[in-house]
């Protein structure tokens, strides 16, 4: 993998929200506090440099109010002639609270110092309005979620407030204030049912935007236009399937536009079990879908119908038992889930998304043609896990595709991870010049896109580049003489795709387990011939086959009733695995008969042919018929302790076998 450098630096107080500048990605900008209290850390803003991939250098601070609460969230806003505007979410003082005041929403500016004066000058961050956003007076009310959409040149942007801890929650619509203004204009309050666990919103045309927000368990979206809005539609809502499964539903944790066809959330799987990545294809406006729904509330003004779905007749009666009826309801379209991916199983739960498009449209209106995202997800063991994502459009079809994970950054601070942010990055201006000049010099600067994150607990910041790298797709088509291939970008680290590895060896597992049970079985009962010797490990109770009849029996293809029922090598079946490496293989026509004879030592069955050396002391062999029932009893327990016979099995199966004589029989026992 190719080497990502990353840089740390640690401040004096605990971090809780970051953003990058978006028209410049060296620049970032990281906040917190140690809220009200003189406890010795103060609430500040600081602005960082990040220019150098080993390095973050501290440009500019702000220490704001030892009196009022910490900073909660932040985001970099436009340009004001000189400076850089900075929306921060910082509760008032105790005292203004109580009393009904809680300016929460605060507006700084950054300076930019000109490039004479920028080596010895740091710009300075100055407060420039506060301002209260929210309807609700509560105390223990604060700004929870801010977010802005994406700035386009000469394109308002428009910004959303979310409340934390509030009885009445609600999401506060505002417009960015255009150049030289410095308070935000309120569109309107939305009021909510549940407090938005997370939102994001999108420029989807010139004056028109959508907001999507969630709770736990339901994804809501508005579209927000000049002077209009409309909605919230429900979208999405997590399946409940407790009746089912007994199991609790997954809960969204956050959310975030890709485009405006498609959103990424991030899902908490009950009691720990893992995160998700769900991708979703959002609703489009149906014009069709319009015109029904603005037909249906047509007729339930004038009577002909009704909001909650009354069948009316084409004509405009209503409907009877044995009338034909055309139904006229029409359901509100929702989000499909079109792509997801399991984060690795030592992150159980998630508590932050990012994300980058590496090739972002120029204009709202502009069409997102192929790209790349790139995402991190921050789990609950401070690691960030880094997947890429591929948009790909073809005519009027646009699809999300390979979900991959690229890597896992792991135990990244010494603490909980409270924020991370991506840079933002501008596509390549030309496709061909830059690859030749890489190509023939090598020269051309490395990009990067960097991935910052903060810890809570051990004030630490750091910062992950990225490396980038272009592509440029030989199978797109080009006219001759007309514009060379765009150029774009994509990371330069690899994906890994879900690999087949673990269920295969998982599937040989469980197919090899299956075959020895059902090995062992066959042979255990007597149906097949020792392969892996499992009779000599099973119980002779469990060796009892009840297919036998008394004094005869079949074992695979073995009849004991027939004293001539031997194998190809003239082996009984029972007593093959006793006699499987033995050379009594049939000689002229007929089978050498077997001696069985017991270890003195040992006292093991062992086994020879009958014209093998014995010993000229020992008892001459006797067929079963000659022996005392004394010995029949001591070599039947014998044979049995062994495993290698079972009463059912009879005693006609010991014919064409000599025995030995055991010498040591006592009361019936053999030692």
């Amino acid at each position: 993998m190719v080497p990502i450098p990353s840089a740390e630096l640690r401040t004096s107080y605990s971090l809780y929200s970051l953003e990058f500048d978006p028209e410049d990605a060296n620049r970032l900008i990281v906040a917190g506090g140690g809220g009200p209290g003189n406890h010795g850390v103060g609430n500040k803003i600081t602005a960082i440099d990040a220019s150098r991939p080993d390095t973050l250098d501290i440009v500019s601070e702000i220490e704001l109010s030892r009196d009022e609460d910490s900073v909660a969230t932040l985001v970099v806003g436009p340009r004001n002639k000189d400076s850089i505007l900075l929306y921060a979410g910082v509760n008032s003082s105790a005292e203004d609270v109580a009393k009904g005041k809680n300016e929460h929403f605060r507006v700084f500016s950054l300076d930019q110092p000109s490039k004479a004066k920028a080596s010895s000058e740091k710009p300075n961050i100055t407060e420039l309005s506060r301002t209260s956003l929210f309807a609700t007076t509560e105390k223990d009310t604060y700004q929870r979620v801010l977010r802005l959409s994406a700035p386009f040149p000469g394109s308002a942007q428009v910004g959303a407030v979310a409340t934390g801890f509030s009885k009445e929650p609600e999401i506060a619509l505002f417009d960015v204030p255009n150049m030289g203004a410095a308070t935000p204009k309120l569109r309107g309050n939305l009021e909510l049912v549940k407090e938005a666990v997370d939102m994001d919103i999108i420029q989807t045309g010139d004056d028109s935007y959508q907001l999507a927000y969630c709770d736990e368990y339901e994804m809501r979206t508005m579209n927000i236009g000049k002077g209009i809005s409309e909605g919230p539609k429900l979208v999405f809502t997590m399946p409940d399937e407790a009746a089912v499964t007994g199991n609790a539903r997954p809960s969204f944790r956050s959310v975030r536009y890709l485009t405006p066809d498609f959103l990424l959330a991030v899902a908490n799987l009950p009691k720990g079990g893992g995160v998700v990545l769900h991708g979703f294809r959002m609703p489009k406006n149906d014009k069709i879908h319009n015109k029904l729904k603005e037909k249906e509330e047509e007729e339930a003004k004038k009577g002909n119908g009704s909001a909650d779905g009354t069948v009316t007749t084409e004509g405009g009666a209503k409907g009877t038992a044995d009338e034909t009826v055309v139904a006229r309801k029409v359901e509100e379209p929702k989000a499909r889930l079109c792509i997801s991916a399991k984060l690795p199983s030592s992150v159980t739960r998630a508590t932050g998304l990012a994300v980058r498009n590496l090739s972002p449209p120029a204009s709202p209106t502009a069409k997102q043609g192929d790209a790349q995202f790139v995402i991190a997800v921050t789990g609950q063991d401070s690691s960030i896990t880094i997947y890429t994502l591929d948009h790909q459009s073809v005519a009027d079809i646009n699809l999300i595709v390979n979900l991959f994970k690229v890597t896992t950054f792991k135990n990244v601070h010494n603490g909980p991870i409270s924020g991370v942010a991506f840079s933002y990055v501008v596509p390549p201006a030309d496709s061909n010049s830059d690859e030749k000049a890489v190509a023939k010099k090598g020269s051309v600067r490395p990009e990067y896109v960097k991935l910052a994150s903060i810890g809570s607990v051990g004030n630490s910041c750091i910062v992950h580049s990225l490396p980038l790298k272009k592509f440029v797709d030989k199978t797109a088509q080009t006219r001759r003489g007309g514009a060379p291939r765009a150029a774009r970008y994509v990371l330069a680290l690899k994906s890994q795709a879900p690999s087949p590895k673990g269920l295969l060896f998982f599937t040989a597992l469980i197919t090899l387990f299956i075959g020895i049970f059902v090995q062992s079985f066959l042979e255990i009962k007597g149906y097949s011939s020792p392969m892996i010797g499992a009779r000599r490990f099973a119980p002779v109770s469990w060796q009892q086959n009840p297919r036998y009849g008394a004094g005869q029996g079949v074992v695979g293809n073995v009849n004991y009733a027939n004293s001539e029922s031997l194998n190809s090598d003239g082996v009984h079946g029972f007593l093959a695995s006793l006699l499987a490496d033995k050379d009594l293989k049939v000689q002229d026509g007929q089978a050498k008969k077997l001696i069985l004879n017991v270890g003195a030592k040992d006292g093991i069955v062992q086994v020879s042919g009958h014209d093998a050396e014995v010993d000229s002391t020992a008892p001459t062999p006797k067929e079963w018929d000659e022996l005392h029932e004394t010995q029949k009893k001591a070599w039947k327990e014998k044979l049995k302790a062994a495993g290698h016979w079972g009463e059912g099995m009879g005693e006609t199966i010991f014919k064409n076998i000599l025995f030995g004589e055991l010498g040591a029989v006592v009361g019936g026992l053999v030692r």
